[in-house]
């Protein structure tokens, strides 16, 4: 579904990925694992072509991208959650979730209720404003928002980041049962490998721009050099 071919994103003159290669099936649920600094976001932004200067191939459904812009991709079927959330404060929690049905296009997006199913913590907080969220919350809306156009492919960027154990425990049930009951692929940045193992069926290993590693999680298990090389602190 989602294809990514010896792609290489570059900030200026900073060449940050090198020939990365990877895929994400129909309604197949991907981590990219990596330190910070690693290449993760810049592959996500990379993907949505949201901000580096890219080179190489990306394709959803047989498509090539080629030099699609961002609001493009996104009807095509892309979404893109970024590590810093980025809620509307000046919308609801409502608001900030129907504004999401503009990126699908022609597509068909979520009903709004079908979604708060999904995050019971927001359906008391609908008529709340952004700015009077709490982290957790914010990160709630912002992956609710990303779901909301139902994409064919979510691209999730560091979405633990900051949170409580209790508030991850709560998204990682979540976004599972969006994906499945919604068909919808993921690509998650991520550096919580309990987040990453409970959310994903496959990973990929990104170190300096370069995918180190690819397999499934047992593969994964039975290579404990590659987590303490490039994963340990």
């Amino acid at each position: 579904m989602l294809e990514v071919a010896g792609l290489n994103a570059f900030y200026g003159d900073s060449h940050i990925l090198h020939g990365v290669d990877l895929t994400v099936d129909t309604s197949d649920r991907v981590s990219v694992l990596g330190r910070n600094g690693s290449g993760k976001t810049t592959l996500m932004k990379s993907i949505l072509n949201a901000g580096p200067r890219i080179y190489g191939r990306i394709c959803l459904d047989g498509a090539d991208l080629a030099d699609e812009p961002s609001f493009q991709r996104a009807r095509s079927g892309l979404s893109l959650v970024p590590e810093d959330r980025r809620s509307f404060p000046h919308l609801t929690v409502r608001d900030n979730l129907l504004i999401a049905l503009t990126a699908a296009g022609k597509r068909t997006g979520l009903d709004i209720e079908q979604v708060l199913d999904t995050f019971p913590m927001l359906k008391p907080l609908t008529a709340r404003y952004g700015s009077q969220l709490s982290g957790g919350q914010q990160q709630m809306v912002a992956v609710a928002r990303g779901v909301m156009p139902r994409p064919r492919c979510l691209l999730l960027d560091e979405p633990t980041e900051g949170l409580a154990p209790v508030i991850v425990r709560q998204l990682a049930a979540s976004l599972v049962r969006l994906c499945d009951e919604f068909n919808i692929g993921l690509l998650l940045s991520e550096q919580n490998i309990w987040f990453a193992r409970f959310c994903t069926q496959r990973v990929y290993i990104i170190e300096n721009g370069r995918i180190v590693f690819s397999g499934s999680w047992d593969e994964f298990d039975s290579r404990p050099d590659v987590k303490h090389l490039y994963l340990a602190v």
